[in-house]
């Protein structure tokens, strides 16, 4: 890409998920793990705060994911396919942890993609233009959104969140060339477009 072209960036097109957040989660699931064990544990985490009346439930949930509390399922789901409940959460939860971690970084990064792919920005509902403690509550507010009824608009609000980080780090890129953040840009795409899917998915009641 040419600092000097105004036009959307290019991207090639990426082979795997962005490792910003996943390299902090240790381990690999147990190849021996039973990927039913992975949708069952998804599904019941989803229905238990779903059918749950105390406020409290989702409270102690959103918590878990900020503290690390969701780390050994998130472990197991992440052998999922993006195209399973277990793998939609993954993904989400692996953009909430960066985004709760990386706030400086992530609000810099959408600041510069909101200007490449306006129309996305009104499905994230970040302020424009974003602060840190606001990035951080819109993603928590995601997140309680997965868990407390409408799935699918979670799962397509985390995607328009990640496709328009991936513009601004294609962006940065752009200015400051690099391979890694190329390589996250890519990734970051890709996270965007497997969760918009999930998100579709969804809501036709496919996302098994």
């Amino acid at each position: 890409m040419s600092s000097h072209d105004s036009s959307a960036p290019r991207f090639r097109r990426p082979a795997s998920m962005y490792p910003s957040a996943a390299a902090s989660i240790p381990g690999e699931p147990d190849p021996a793990t039973s990927m039913d064990l992975a949708h069952d544990s998804a599904r019941a985490l989803l229905d238990g705060v779903f059918h749950s009346s105390d406020p409290e439930v989702v409270r102690r949930v959103v918590a878990l994911a900020a503290d690390d509390g969701l780390t050994e399922l998130a472990a197991l789901w992440s052998a999922a396919p993006a195209s399973t409940l277990p793998g939609a959460l993954w993904r989400l939860y692996v953009l909430h942890t960066w985004v709760q971690r990386s706030g400086d970084e992530v609000a810099r990064r959408y600041r510069a993609g909101s200007r490449t792919v306006p129309g996305l920005r009104y499905l994230t509902g970040f302020a424009e233009p974003p602060e840190v403690a606001q990035v951080q509550e819109t993603m928590d507010d995601i997140l309680r959104g997965a868990f407390t009824g409408d799935l699918g608009l979670a799962l397509r609000r985390a995607g328009a969140v990640a496709t328009l980080l991936a513009h601004g780090t294609a962006h940065l890129a752009d200015e400051d060339p690099g391979e890694e953040r190329t390589r996250q840009a890519e990734r970051l795409l890709r996270t965007g477009e497997e969760l918009t899917e999930a998100g579709r998915h969804a809501e036709e009641g496919r996302l098994d």
